[in-house]
């Protein structure tokens, strides 16, 4: 709620200031704080405080099959805050970047949004899709565990 979000970097690219759009229609400017290009990664900051704020989870704790859902804004802006449903298929070890993989509808303008679990608590970065002929429900994400180890970031109680 201190105006920090974590996002794909493929999302900001090599942009220092992003516009950020809220659920409630405003955009704020967001400046690039960090990138971690290896996991597409990156930590925008917006100044403003008293954000509404999803709860960080632990993904260390997920089962094959439990339900997640992802949270974003598909293709146009129309679509904003569209929630997909689906599974974790497994934890993947792809191009040395542990990732879950999940059934979750992945597209376009779903990167950098949260992966959540049945609470709403955060367990992932949506960052990647498989696709191609005969391909589908392979979506990707990293975990909020490493996520925040990758940007260093800490949380204090």
């Amino acid at each position: 709620n201190d105006g920090y979000i974590i996002t794909n970097e493929h999302v900001v690219e090599k942009d220092p200031v992003v516009k950020v759009r809220f659920e409630q229609g405003f955009t704020l400017d967001g400046r690039v704080v960090k990138v971690n290009r290896d996991l597409d990664l990156a930590l925008v900051k917006v100044d403003a405080t008293d954000l509404p704020a999803l709860s960080i989870g632990d993904d260390t704790g997920l089962l094959l099959g439990e339900e997640l859902f992802a949270i974003g804004t598909p293709l146009d802006v129309s679509l904003g805050q569209s929630v997909s449903r689906g599974i974790l298929s497994g934890t993947r070890e792809i191009e040395g970047r542990r990732l879950l993989q999940t059934d979750v509808s992945i597209n376009p303008g779903n990167s950098g949004g949260p992966l959540v679990d049945e609470n709403g608590k955060v367990v992932g970065v949506a960052t990647l899709k498989l696709s191609g002929e005969g391909l589908e429900g392979l979506g990707f994400a990293v975990p909020i565990s490493v996520a925040l180890d990758m940007l260093n970031l800490q949380f204090a109680p």
